[in-house]
């Protein structure tokens, strides 16, 4: 069975005013264009009066609306704006609220590492303030992305959830805790436990009124029935409830889970009709939310942090042209009154000038670093975007073909079923095909075993009749890094060993990985022709510019040591994460 699992902290919280001048009250009368031009107002008045804890509020509370809608590009384009905001005016509370949404979007496109990069850091700042509401939401976020990924530390902040909780008289609060306690009983088979806090975050629930968390019940309740007690009629009847409660489809977030369960109810009930056609609206909303979504984050963030390095830069430069200008008028003023010291101070203008036009080429080669390394990050985004799209979408996609090809079998002629086998043999070669290119995108056994085991397999796979290559490292076997840490690591050395069977002309060539003062070091030599590796510059080859951004962003460092004729010791230095 194919099932989404909903949790309260999914659901989505405008908050309860129902003022005729708030836009929560224009939501609540399904009039989305005058909410969203109330919000569009009140933003711009609020950054008129320099109002910008107002401002973040309304900017949060509108990027909730475009969520609600499906409309991701929109939410995620409204949180940046409002992060810029909080941020340079060192608003703590607007920016915990702003890294959690943002932790939260990045997790619903299966960006586990970017999204509890956010959550962690919103966490922290909580911690700081000691706001316990705050940590009570930025909680649920890390809950939701640890049970996702099946961690060990999903029970740790199941009880760091609770425990917060027990401080606050929110029913809302309550209603979600018992919530995340249904889903962990319900992933451990622990039906008796599971039912229990379910009925309570029922109560709770119908007791608060807030209708997306009474959604959450339902779509939890629906999949009790489905997967514990095997009642799919009532487990129908549950997401039919969720499906009537947004008949606008408002809230895309409850929508979604009942769309892909109902349509599984309606399949063990042999209703293969209506199971086709929940299973394509559920389709329809993925796609709907993906191609909206994917894109966009990446363009956003890129956006962002060239926007980011950009300013730095122009701050840094006025800087250094208001010191160039104060210098001259100094200069000028004891020019006139001792004519000795006039000389003496022009040589210290001129050297001044010359270390001042060192500082603006070393801004300007850091700057072209950034632009460089969020390329290559953004490129590293989308390999891994793509890779979990085809294994994960495109592959449900395929299978969802299926079922509907099951559904019409029984209606077929012998003629009509041969053909039906000879295209369901073609759609499992498309699924192989599908599966093959996500393991070429970014490779498993990377993924499973680690850099170590990697790089040995891609030294194995070069070595030929015209090189070989040779792996030791003297790490432990068990050894881990950060999952983004080994994948930039991985095609480093991938493009490196490539140049190496490109360019060097060596028969043999040797890959050394150790840890030496906490730091990764890895070596590579080869016996070939070598080149003159003082006269490298960023014009000797885009290639090795970008691999020298690269290391250069994770805090690293890379030398070239080469004679014509003598060979090539390429060494790299990093921190390990």
């Amino acid at each position: 069975m194919a099932s989404k699992f909903c949790f309260g902290f999914q659901s989505l919280n405008l908050g309860t005013k129902t003022k005729t001048d708030s836009i929560s009250y224009y939501i609540e009368k399904n009039n989305l264009i005058k909410g969203l031009n109330y919000a569009r107002k009140k933003s711009e008045h609020y950054l008129e009066i320099k109002n910008y804890s107002a401002y973040c509020d309304i900017m949060i509370q509108k990027s909730e609306v475009y969520r609600g809608y499906n409309d991701m590009e929109n939410t995620i384009k409204t949180l940046y704006d409002a992060r810029t905001i909080a941020e340079t005016n060192n608003l703590l509370e607007k920016q915990v609220l702003i890294y959690r949404a943002i932790g939260n979007i990045n997790g619903i496109i299966y960006e586990y590492t970017k999204a509890k990069k956010y959550l962690i850091k919103a966490n922290n700042i909580a911690l700081k303030l000691k706001n316990n509401d705050l940590l009570i939401k930025v909680n649920q976020g890390l809950f939701k992305i640890y049970s996702e990924t099946n961690s060990d530390s999903t029970f740790y902040y199941l009880n760091k959830i609770d425990s917060y909780t027990k401080k606050s008289k929110n029913l809302r609060d309550i209603g979600l805790n018992q919530n995340n306690f249904f889903y962990y009983y319900n992933s451990k088979n622990d039906n008796i436990k599971a039912k229990k806090h379910l009925d309570s975050s029922y109560y709770v629930a119908l007791k608060t009124g807030d209708k997306t968390l009474i959604a959450s019940v339902k779509n939890n309740l629906g999949l009790y029935y489905l997967t514990t007690e095997k009642d799919y009629e009532k487990g129908k009847q549950e997401y039919i409830d969720v499906i009537k409660m947004f008949p606008n489809n408002e809230n895309s977030i409850s929508l979604s889970p009942a769309y892909l369960n109902i349509s599984y109810a309606y399949e063990k009930l042999g209703d293969y009709k209506n199971a086709c056609i929940y299973n394509n609206k559920y389709l329809e909303l993925q796609d709907e939310k993906n191609a909206n979504l994917y894109k966009s984050n990446q363009d956003v963030e890129i956006k962002y942090a060239i926007n980011k390095a950009e300013n730095e830069f122009k701050e840094k430069e006025k800087a250094i042209i208001e010191k160039q200008e104060r210098n001259q008028k100094l200069l000028l003023l004891f020019a006139s009154l001792f004519i000795l010291a006039g000389f003496i101070f022009y040589f210290y203008y001129q050297n001044l000038l010359l270390k001042q036009k060192s500082k603006l080429k070393d801004i300007d080669t850091k700057l072209q670093y950034k632009i460089i390394s969020a390329t290559l990050d953004g490129q590293d985004e989308e390999r891994n975007k793509i890779s979990v799209v085809l294994h994960d979408h495109v592959s449900a996609v395929l299978s969802s073909v299926g079922l509907h090809l099951s559904a019409f079998e029984s209606s077929l002629t012998k003629e009509q079923v041969t053909d039906l086998k000879k295209t369901r043999a073609l759609l499992k070669d498309a699924h192989d095909k599908v599966r093959d290119l996500s393991h070429e995108l970014v490779p498993p056994l990377l993924v499973k075993f680690g850099l170590q085991f990697a790089l040995k397999d891609l030294c194995e796979k070069n070595t030929n009749s015209l090189i070989q290559f040779k792996f030791h490292s003297t790490l432990a076997k068990d050894r881990r890094y950060n999952s983004e840490f080994e994948t930039k690591i991985f095609f480093i050395v991938s493009e490196l060993l490539n140049n190496v069977m490109k360019h060097s002309k060596a028969s043999k060539s040797k890959l050394l990985l150790e840890e030496i003062d906490g730091k990764l070091q890895i070596t590579i030599e080869d016996n070939g022709i070598g080149f003159d590796s003082k006269n490298i510059s960023m014009s000797d080859g885009f290639g090795i510019t970008q691999i020298r951004a690269r290391i250069k962003n994770m805090q690293g460092d890379m030398k070239i040591k080469s004679k014509i004729g003598q060979g090539t010791t390429i060494i790299i230095k990093t921190i390990s994460t």
